[in-house]
């Protein structure tokens, strides 16, 4: 067995209290906007993760504010920065449904190479629908399901499908090779 067989790479990213691993593979970009994304009359009592959308390459795509999602009681009030920023992922399940999304988060991603000699589940800690508590390369961080996070956007109205901007600007076709 050579030495890349069993081995991811990944990434770690900082939250406000926490991180979450990442596959390397999902993530197509990282961005920024000004301030914070949830803007008090765009936050939704019953679904508080979800942040404004973001206009990324023409097209307005769901943004996930991964640190209500994995503390819903979190005080939103707390989310208050000149500039919020995003890591914009490309879908895995079923990338005709849901092409790109994006996650709000603190850090910059960080590289890590992930073995199975270097992770492992903690036991008895709470997991949520949307992580799994894991140890990977010494770090305690959250190992985020991105299967049930695609599958929750595809159910919202409006997300099933990437939306493009509705602008002034219009969309030309590809020149032809």
């Amino acid at each position: 067995m050579s030495e890349s067989e069993g081995r991811v790479e990944a990434v770690i990213v900082q939250l406000e209290a926490g991180s979450i691993l990442l596959p390397r593979s999902a993530l197509l970009e990282v961005t920024t906007r000004p301030g914070s994304s949830l803007e008090e009359d765009e936050v939704s009592a019953e679904r508080p993760w979800l942040a404004a959308p973001l206009l990324w390459k023409e097209l307005q795509i769901p943004v996930i504010n991964v640190n209500h999602l994995l503390d819903p009681a979190r005080d939103t009030g707390e989310d208050h920065r000149r500039f919020t920023r995003l890591l914009v992922l490309q879908g895995a399940d079923e990338p005709e449904s849901l092409p790109y999304y994006a996650l709000e988060v603190r850090g910059t991603p960080h590289p890590v190479r992930v073995t199975p000699q270097n992770i492992f589940a903690l036991e008895g800690v709470e997991t949520t629908p949307w992580s799994w508590r894991v140890k990977a390369s010494g770090v305690t961080t959250h190992l985020l399901r991105l299967d049930t996070v695609e599958a929750r956007l595809r159910e919202l109205p409006g997300t099933g499908r990437t939306a493009r901007s509705s602008g002034t600007s219009e969309t030309r076709p590809a020149p032809a090779d």
